[in-house]
């Protein structure tokens, strides 16, 4: 069993996939917003819900568990 491909890609189609891909990428940049949480402001992706208040169009969608602080032992 081969892990290697069967043929070569020609140079002009591997530079096709990474000038979508670029441009993909920049379109999800461009997308991202300023999100205003009570203790300031961060930056996240638009259409989802808020991973610090699970809060999303002004109403919880989803629970946001608590992280609890790791206790070491000396």
């Amino acid at each position: 069993m081969s892990f290697s491909p069967t043929k070569k890609m020609s140079k002009s189609r591997s530079r096709t996939r990474t000038s979508n891909w670029i441009k993909l990428t920049a379109l999800k940049l461009k997308n991202r917003v300023q999100l205003q949480y009570e203790n300031g402001i961060a930056i996240g992706l638009s259409h989802f819900a808020s991973p610090i208040t699970g809060m999303y169009k002004g109403r919880k969608v989803i629970d946001i568990k608590s992280k609890k602080k790791s206790v070491t032992r000396v």
